[in-house]
């Protein structure tokens, strides 16, 4: 149902919401889920390209937007756009040094925010300071489409519908930060041929059909859930924004949506859910369950037999039940996904793929889609994209929806492309026989060791985690002399496992637990059983913390942030080499 004929994102979009049988897009707000009318998403965005370019919004001129994902977000988003602006998607946690400078880099004139409260008091004089601001939740957000509506005429439709047909590929869509080995951020503009030119090839990877429902869960600050909501809403179908990922468990059975991108931690909190419903049986079905719980973890997805039939019958399709029941897609991005709840997912039937990307590149440049998937894998490379892998075993890419250089940045661009014009990712990955895309670690984040041996963090990590207890594990080895680790504990396994509850649950006494230290000692020595002498974990520290963007130890993608981690924790990484 994707329209390939349209040349620009806001083109595609507006002739989307002329699709009789859409029913509109969805925001939980207060606990209820208020719908957007396609009436009401068509004439909003109208009225605010009017308003906004009243206000001054055109070429070169940025908006920013501080805000969860809703359907105001892609309004204002589509509005600038047609203006001929570009959005500038910003987060209320980021230091006022950066803020201070993303917002000058990109000549960001006007701000949209969906509530002052929410944002950080060092950035809070940064954005009074502009020109001029939006609240979504104020009457900022209906002064502006009154104005818009007072201005309405016949030669303003004429001029929107003009503009429409004649914005360029060319055209800026968004400029999205990221960050830079030197601490500075840079700036990523990607165009509208860059976009249009992704969505073409993802509908080749993810055809959908009228009657599918996305939930949208992760913040359209970032570009995977930007694509991702747009390419569905080009589609045609309805899309849920929810208030948080934190409810993701309690909406799946209400929207019973088929379709939703996630980041492997949401993923990973879904499995405790069902893990933690299991432990809450009557004991025998408990032993039943568990038993089946255990084959999923551990069991080929492609390897069904009949008793994979009986268990699916008995366990797996509740546990489906309760998720929904209803995916057509679940795509996981951003980072890997732990191998064992991997295989628990899809065992349990969900049609579960990986994918590969970065901001630079639109994202995508790699997924597992219903023709094609092998686990562990990220899939195979999207039809307009020629994928390398170079003698250094790093990961190019060049094609249509691979930007241009970075904004305002000459001097990172050499360094970013090679002679032939491919990006190069910095991901160390192969390409199988079969032309899947296998990612085996990061050139730019081999950590060398005093004794000069170099050591690549993120397998390690990876194997670490494919223990459920183990939430998230950093390596640490720069100029040390052997290779350590933080492990991040998973309180609720932890509890379960010492057979506690919350109001008898000791921190340090489970931190001190011989059972814990000893079982996470022998996962420790297993993975060790794989690695060179200089790449074993020889010490390790395990702690409880919460890692959210809102504590500073992940971004808002749900990444680790290694430096914040390294500076938080240097008295426990200090003392394992003492």
């Amino acid at each position: 149902m994707y329209n390939a004929t349209e040349k620009s994102l806001p083109a595609a979009l507006l002739q989307a919401f002329k699709e009789p049988a859409l029913k509109g897009h969805f925001h939980r707000i207060n606990d209820e889920w208020v719908c957007y009318d396609p009436e009401t998403l068509q004439n909003s965005i109208y009225y605010l390209t009017i308003a906004l370019r009243e206000i001054g919004v055109g070429k070169g001129i940025g908006v920013g937007i501080i805000a969860p994902s809703s359907p105001q977000w892609i309004m204002v988003d589509i509005a600038t756009q047609i203006c001929g602006g570009y959005t500038v998607p910003l987060f209320s946690n980021i230091s006022s040094k950066h803020f201070e400078y993303q917002v000058k880099d990109a000549q960001v004139k006007v701000m949209a925010i969906d509530s002052w409260e929410n944002l950080s008091a060092q950035i809070k004089p940064l954005v009074k300071s502009i020109d001029h601001l939006i609240n979504f939740n104020k009457s900022e957000w209906n002064e502006l489409l009154e104005k818009g509506k007072k201005m309405d005429s016949d030669s303003e439709r004429q001029k929107f519908a003009e503009r429409l047909a004649s914005i360029s590929g060319d055209e800026i869509f968004s400029i999205i930060y990221t960050s830079g080995s030197t601490g500075t951020p840079k700036g990523v503009p990607l165009t509208q041929d860059n976009i249009v030119s992704q969505m073409n090839a993802i509908a080749e990877f993810f055809p959908v059909k009228l009657g599918n429902v996305c939930m949208s869960v992760l913040p359209i600050a970032h570009i995977f859930e930007r694509l991702v909501v747009y390419y569905f809403a080009c589609c045609k179908i309805s899309i849920y924004f929810a208030d948080t990922p934190n409810n993701v468990g309690k909406y799946l059975p209400e929207i019973r949506p088929s379709i939703m991108t996630v980041v492997p931690r949401i993923l990973e909190k879904l499995y405790e859910k069902l893990i933690d419903g299991a432990n809450k049986k009557p004991l025998p079905i408990r032993w039943l369950v568990k038993y089946a719980i255990n084959k999923a973890k551990n069991t080929d997805p492609m390897a069904k037999s009949l008793r994979h039939t009986i268990w699916d019958k008995l366990v797996y399709s509740k546990m489906r039940a309760a998720l929904g029941d209803n995916f057509y897609l679940l795509v996981s991005g951003s980072s890997s996904l732990n191998v064992s709840v991997n295989r628990f997912l899809r065992n349990i039937g969900l049609a579960l793929y990986e994918g590969y990307g970065l901001t630079e590149t639109s994202p995508v440049i790699s997924a597992e889609c219903p023709a094609n998937k092998r686990m562990g894998s990220v899939g195979k490379p999207l039809n307009n994209l020629n994928v390398r892998i170079s003698p250094e075993g790093e990961i190019q890419v060049k094609g249509p929806s691979v930007f241009g250089g970075y904004y305002n940045r000459p001097d990172l661009n050499a360094e970013a492309f090679t002679d032939d014009g491919f990006f190069r990712t910095g991901d160390k990955g192969r390409i199988d026989e079969d032309n899947f895309v296998w990612i085996t670690g990061r050139l730019k984040e081999m950590l060398k060791t005093s004794t000069g041996k170099y050591v690549s963090p993120i397998p390690i990590e990876q194997a670490l985690c494919q223990r459920a207890f183990i939430e998230a594990a950093q390596v640490f080895a720069e100029q040390r002399k052997f290779t350590s680790a933080i492990l991040f504990l998973n309180k609720d396994i932890i509890m379960r496992k010492l057979k506690k509850n919350e109001a008898d649950f000791d921190l340090e006494k489970a931190l001190n637990s011989r059972r814990i230290r000893t079982e996470l000692q022998k996962h420790v020595d297993m993975v060790n059983k794989r690695l060179s002498d200089w790449e074993k974990v020889k010490k390790w520290k395990a702690v409880f913390e919460t890692l959210t963007p809102e504590s500073g130890l992940l971004t808002p993608t749900l990444k680790l942030r290694r430096k914040a981690i390294e500076k938080k924790f240097e008295k426990e990484i200090n003392e394992m080499y003492e």
